[in-house]
């Protein structure tokens, strides 16, 4: 039931109802009634950039207003994820170690009687220690409400390669996507 607006008369000082023009018993002109006060205005919707990024071979990674999208390969379907769904982000940043297997040849290399196998075995020790120190791995780990954690690799990057740059630029862009509906980052620089 809504109430009713009550305003007082401001020749003999009786409340009267707002829907009146005169007051009822002195016949004075009332008062224009107060406006109610307003609600506070809802906070408009985060502006989202956004972002694509291309991750090569027909995969890629974008974001906006809704949602993140993951092109795994190149013909399959893309994983879309509404931002009304995500509990976490996590960017995940490791050095290429998987090079570093070169060193197992290397070892090996050191066994055979022929210099030539050995410089070649040293030369793949070698290239494996610059490719883990020169390129770095990056992935991001999605987790949903139901608190499934879903797993997108972004590949690999060379330190300082324009590549490195737009996966940087998207990283940044997602932190701040995610600080603006609440959503916890983790990872490098969050």
């Amino acid at each position: 039931m809504p109430a009713e607006v009550l305003v007082m008369c401001s020749a003999c000082g009786r409340p009267q109802t707002a829907a009146r023009r005169r007051c009822a018993f002195c016949n004075a002109e009332l008062p224009e009634a107060p406006l109610p006060p307003q609600a506070p205005a809802a906070p408009p919707p985060p502006r989202i950039a956004s972002v694509a990024v291309d991750l090569g071979n027909g995969r890629g990674l974008s974001l906006d207003a809704e949602r993140l999208t993951f092109q795994g390969r190149a013909r399959g379907p893309p994983l879309d994820v509404p931002w009304t769904r995500v509990r976490r982000l996590e960017w995940r940043t490791r050095p290429y170690l998987e090079a570093l297997g070169l060193l197992a040849f290397a070892l090996l290399g050191f066994w055979a009687r022929e210099p030539a196998i050995q410089v070649m075995a040293g030369a793949a020790g070698i290239v494996g220690l610059l490719l883990a120190a020169m390129y770095r791995h990056q992935g991001l780990t999605v987790e949903v409400e139901d608190g499934a954690r879903l797993q997108w690799p972004l590949g690999m990057a060379l330190r300082g390669s324009a590549r490195e740059a737009r996966l940087e630029a998207a990283r940044l862009a997602l932190a701040e996507a995610a600080r603006a509906r609440g959503v916890p980052v983790s990872g490098p620089g969050a």
